[in-house]
Order: structure tokens, then C-alpha cells, then sequence
């Protein structure tokens, strides 16, 4: 599925948005982020209800999957002002949705349904909000490998447990459940990211730890656009 469109949108968007927050308050950008939140919920919702007509059990809805976490995730963060939570959504949680948006599930065929244009919605702001957070300094991004760890085990727990979850509903319901996709035969052939890890580890939940390299490396990322941006200049006061 083509999505060039919903890239060059998204570019406008956040060049608009930049543009037009450079000289507003810090207020007025908190309240902004607020806002993209409850967009980002409505989006859940409206990508949840196609789901939905497209299941058969609630049961593989639920919301416990990464990114929908994330709409939970990203508010409690912003109120909290939790550097933890902060960290969980910029690098585990953003990651995550970009990598949904640039590597599409075979989910969406049709580019144009609202089905399609919600779940863009959804990821994408789950991508952009924490970014926008960092740049507007509402986060300042420190990776470090104590953050790096702390991100680990918490992946880890969320995503164990999961999987346990998972295998009950598959082994005594017969429930295909397949939260933060760590059933290999039900993620692989629908997503190519996906499918590749399983090729390389062919085992439940152990397939996915393919993953953590990439985080890290997304955080060695930016922590190198972190430490090499320019800092602002002190301004001296002529007397």
C-alpha cells in the first residue's frame, strides 16, 4: 500500500505546526499537546470500531497492544511530567508507531478508507507527540544506557506477561490474541518486519528481541543529535 500522501501531509503538518508555535507560550504549546492526545484517542477509537466489525472475539481487542497503551501512556505522561513514562513513550512507544506507519500490516488494502486514514492518524501521532514534547522542552532527551536498561526491563515485563496472556487465550479459548505480536504464525506474512525477525528467530516472543537492537540504536541516535545541536546564546546586557 502506497502511503506518499500521508508522508508529505505529515511534513506540512508538522512544519506548520512548528512555525506557527515558535513565539507562543509555553502554555499555549502544553494545551496544543493536550489537544493531540484527545485526537489521537478519537483515532484509537475509530480504528478500534473497524476492528471491531472485522472480529469475532473482544477478546483480541483489548487495549493492550504497544501503541494502544501509548493513548493512555502519552497523557498520563504529559500531566505527570513522569521522565520515566517520558522516555517509555518518546523511544519504546514512538519507535513503535513509526515503524507501523512506514511498514504497513496487509490490515490496510484500501489507502483511502477511513479505516486506513484512522489507523495513520493514530500512529502518527503517537510518533509526533513526544517529539514535539522534546523540541518544545517539555522533555529533555538524556539516553543514557541506565535509561537504556530501564527501558529494557520494562519492554520486557510488559511484553512477557503479554505473552502468557496471549498463550492462555490461544491454548485454553481457542482466542487468536496476539498482543505486542510476540505469537510468531500470527504476526508473520501480515507485516514484513515481522515476518523477517521470524526468519532469523523462529520462536514465540523470543523472535521479537530482534527489536532491542534497533532501540538502541534509535536512542544512540539521538543521542547524537541531542549533544551536537547548537545551544542557545546567553545574552549579555549592555550597561
Amino acid at each position: 500500500m502506497q502511503l506518499q500522501w500521508y508522508y508529505f501531509a505529515s511534513l506540512i503538518f508538522v512544519s506548520l505546526t512548528l512555525f506557527f508555535f515558535r513565539s507562543r507560550p509555553r502554555s499555549s504549546r502544553y494545551r496544543f499537546l493536550l489537544f493531540l492526545t484527545l485526537v489521537n484517542a478519537i483515532a484509537y477509537v475509530v480504528n478500534w470500531w473497524y476492528f471491531y466489525l472485522r472480529r469475532d472475539s473482544i477478546f483480541t481487542l483489548l487495549p493492550l497492544q504497544l501503541c494502544n497503551i501509548a493513548v493512555f501512556l502519552i497523557p498520563t505522561a504529559l500531566i505527570r511530567k513522569s521522565a520515566l513514562l517520558m522516555d517509555f513513550v518518546f523511544y519504546v512507544c514512538g519507535l513503535g508507531a513509526l515503524a507501523a506507519i512506514l511498514i504497513v500490516s496487509t490490515d490496510y488494502q484500501d489507502t483511502y478508507s477511513m479505516m486506513t486514514i484512522s489507523f495513520y492518524i493514530f500512529h502518527f501521532s503517537i510518533f509526533i507527540i513526544p517529539v514535539f514534547n522534546s523540541i518544545w522542552g517539555f522533555h529533555p532527551l538524556r539516553p543514557t544506557v541506565k535509561s537504556a536498561i530501564r527501558l529494557t526491563l520494562m519492554v520486557l515485563a510488559v511484553s512477557g506477561s503479554l505473552h502468557l496472556f496471549n498463550l492462555y487465550l490461544n491454548h485454553f479459548h481457542a482466542i487468536p490474541a496476539n498482543y505486542f505480536f510476540t505469537i510468531k504464525d500470527l504476526s508473520a506474512g501480515g507485516n514484513a518486519a515481522f515476518t523477517l525477525f521470524a526468519s532469523w528467530l523462529p520462536y514465540d516472543y523470543i523472535y521479537l528481541w530482534v527489536a532491542l537492537p534497533i532501540l538502541y540504536l534509535y536512542m544512540w541516535i539521538v543521542s547524537i543529535i541531542v549533544t551536537r545541536r547548537p545551544k542557545p546564546r546567553l545574552r549579555v546586557e549592555r550597561r
